[in-house]
């Protein structure tokens, strides 16, 4: 059988940021070509980034797609390259030549105007656009919005021919289904699937691709190459883990998480004559001589791991992505500030990271003391800032209002927005982003106070419940005594019960159950879709999932003012779960 060499290109791609992209594919294509690849595979929408969402219906933004790919079409003497970008279904506007000689049109872009777009993976060589494969099953459902945007494909399915080998392209969606497309090529003579992909990451989701490539691939009797982005893009992150299975299913390659690579896989193949010719090389078996490292196979990082360098790389991608070159955030000494301070020291560096403890009247001293420490075990600088005078000068303000002192609710909220007007004024002078230290089980149940600790500009832990909070933790302190290092998270911090302290003597489990029963029910209610009614036939203690439920259901309209963050389940807050704010399904 004939060997292919296949590069997959595992690209941190920036959402409109033609040039970069641009850049980013030229590397890896002159990498791949010093390492002897015969083709190379980029991710879905690779030019333009995913998901662009809005932008396509600009139609200056086709036209830089448009641009974007003639700038990638001019480079010579390179293997092909595997593209995704949009295509029109508007006619005459790139002509190629056909196995038989003749020019044949690839309704790439239709200028001026376009009646639809599609999602396509695009067949480059030193003669431009070779093959077209355009995207069959759009999907519109969790974070995915394509049916908004995309017209699927239709018609003959898109093979090309390298090296002697049918290849059939494939992106995202269309290798999912059994006996879809990936059959469809099968069928059609394909003996190598590559499959262009930006799948997000979620918890177990890398077990559930490789299981499914492994069903398809028994399926079509046809190795397969799945690529796929890496990167943060708003809430979303791109965990890589780009994979290449044999016929029979069994791994003989995969690429790092959380990392951009090349990769590059030698696969054996069955012969074939079908498909559109793309070998435009010469010198290819002197290339492939220079190769170094072909067919890694790397090790899979365990679930919490996989969580952990998610919050990192996302973290890290939207301050780089946007911008922003330093960070800020209260250290409170609690469990949540200290786990967010740690994530951002590992995604921008402890000099990009400052602290600021806030205590009020009813600041315990050890929470400050534990602030501290966390700051110094993380090398960051930490001030102090008292919000007393604050607190007293606003309270004097609002008396006579209120007809006396803030009491209450209103007391332990007036603090909160007490430190977010310091945080946001210091993020005005420096231009530094704020942080909030809210986790998922706090926005679940509304326990944060709106444009108080909540307010900010990346919500670093929101999809992350506070027993995961807990789990980071301690698996972040394993890491740093594995590495020889000093623990970041102090064994005070880990110990002592939660607290917003906000009044004398107040405690988390006070106002909720213990964290250990909230959790749980509240994966139940927002990502299993249980109502209370279904809740309570599991047996669980009615008065509690009314009482949480409600939490839940009454907090819909503070979640909708939260600033983005981190995803890492499959169903977190704002992209993924949209609930009406007006809302009269609620348990009685």
């Amino acid at each position: 059988m004939p060997v292919i060499r296949l590069a997959l290109a595992q690209m941190n791609a920036v959402v409109g940021g033609f040039a970069q992209n641009v850049e980013t594919l030229s590397r890896f294509r002159i990498q791949a070509s010093g390492l002897g690849a015969d083709l190379v595979l980029s991710p879905e929408l690779s030019l333009m980034g995913y998901p662009p969402e809005d932008l396509l219906l600009k139609e200056g933004f086709i036209e830089s797609a448009r641009l974007a790919l003639l700038d990638l079409s001019l480079a010579t003497d390179l293997p092909p390259l595997l593209v995704g970008t949009v295509a029109s279904e508007g006619p005459d506007v790139v002509l190629a030549p056909s196995s038989d000689g003749r020019d044949v049109v690839h309704p790439i872009f239709d200028e001026p105007k376009r009646s639809h777009i599609a999602n396509v993976l695009v067949a480059l060589n030193e003669q431009g656009v070779v093959a077209t494969a355009t995207k069959r099953l759009l999907p519109n459902y969790d974070v995915f919005d394509e049916l908004r945007y995309f017209h699927p494909g239709v018609g003959p399915q898109t093979i090309i021919n390298v090296a002697g080998v049918a290849v059939g392209m494939l992106i995202c969606e269309d290798v999912w289904t059994q006996f879809g497309p990936a059959a469809e090529l099968a069928v059609q003579g394909a003996t190598l699937l590559v499959v262009a992909n930006a799948s997000p990451f979620a918890r177990g989701r890398r077990d559930e691709r490789e299981a499914m490539l492994r069903e398809r691939a028994i399926e079509t009797n046809c190795p397969i190459a799945y690529v796929n982005l890496v990167g943060g893009q708003d809430e979303l992150v791109f965990d890589g883990q780009s994979v290449v299975v044999n016929a029979k299913g069994d791994v003989i390659a995969r690429a790092n998480a959380f990392t951009e690579e090349l990769l590059i896989c030698e696969i054996d193949a069955r012969p074939s004559s079908v498909g559109v010719p793309v070998d435009a090389l010469s010198g290819r078996e002197e290339r492939r001589l220079k190769a170094l490292h072909v067919n890694h196979i790397a090790d899979p990082p365990s679930e919490i791991e996989e969580i952990y360098e998610a919050l990192v790389m996302g973290t890290r991608d939207y301050l780089r992505k946007n911008g922003f070159r330093t960070a800020i955030l209260g250290l409170s000494g609690g469990i949540d500030s200290s786990l967010v301070a740690t994530i951002a020291v590992d995604a921008v560096g402890a000099r990009a990271v400052r602290g600021f403890a806030m205590p009020s009247r009813y600041s315990s001293g050890h929470s400050v003391s534990d602030a501290q420490e966390v700051a110094r075990r993380l090398d960051i600088d930490i001030v102090t800032l008292d919000i007393e005078p604050a607190h007293q000068a606003l309270g004097e303000t609002l008396s006579d209002v209120l007809g006396g002192e803030p009491k209450g609710l209103t007391d332990e909220n007036l603090q909160a927005r007490i430190r977010s007007v310091l945080w946001m004024a210091i993020s005005n002078d420096t231009g530094a982003i704020v942080f909030t230290t809210g986790n998922k089980s706090e926005m679940a149940t509304g326990y944060s106070t709106l444009y108080g600790d909540s307010a900010g500009g990346f919500a670093v832990i929101k999809d992350v419940s506070k027993t995961l909070v807990y789990e980071l933790c301690r698996y972040r302190n394993e890491v740093a005594v594995s590495n020889g290092d000093l623990e970041p998270i102090p064994l005070t911090v880990l110990e002592k019960s939660p607290s917003a302290e906000l009044r004398p003597g107040q405690f988390d489990d006070q106002s909720l159950p213990p964290y250990d029963e909230l959790d749980p029910l509240l994966e139940l209610y927002v990502e299993g879709d249980a109502t209370a009614e279904e809740l309570i036939a599991r047996g669980h203690d009615p008065a509690l999932v009314l009482r949480i439920t409600r939490l839940v259901d009454q907090s819909e309209y503070k979640r909708r003012q939260m600033p983005p963050g981190v995803r890492i389940s499959r169903k977190a807050f704002g992209r993924d779960r949209r609930m009406p704010i007006t809302n009269a399904f609620r348990p009685e």
